[in-house]
């Protein structure tokens, strides 16, 4: 999401979080969880999770500023299947503006606090990054 910081500068967050804010996602160990990657502003971000390998399951338009305006996510067109080039396991994705992508995961087989993030150094310096922790059983 994309809001601006106290000197009016535009600051990209993850789900309209800072990294201070407490930690949102919480997977289990060896569960398996589908993620939606929202993109509501102009550019594509490459999104990279750490600790897993993930396949990417689709992308699909939305109107951003009707979810802006209500939180609602109404899609625009069909579910895109990725490229030949995306297919297989990743830990990386291109979340395109106006699109929801979406990734399916197995967290694991470790415990512990990890991040994910915008791969483009601006934006992680701007806080476009979240810990996730990664629970027992």
């Amino acid at each position: 999401m994309q809001t601006m910081d106290r000197f009016g500068r535009q600051m990209l967050l993850l789900d309209n979080k800072r990294w201070m804010d407490p930690v949102t996602e919480k997977p289990r160990v060896d569960s398996i969880e589908i993620w939606n990657l929202i993109n509501t502003t102009t550019d594509t971000h490459p999104i990279h999770v750490h600790l897993i390998d993930f396949r990417i399951l689709n992308r699909q338009p939305f109107n951003v500023q009707q979810f802006n305006e209500t939180g609602e996510i109404v899609f625009t067109g069909s579910p895109v299947s990725p490229t030949p080039g995306e297919r297989g396991l990743k830990d990386t994705v291109r979340a395109n503006p106006g699109e929801v992508t979406r990734i399916i995961a197995r967290f694991g087989p470790f415990t512990g606090r990890y991040v994910w993030h915008c791969h483009m150094l601006e934006h992680e310096d701007q806080e476009m990054m979240r810990p996730f922790i990664v629970k027992k059983k």
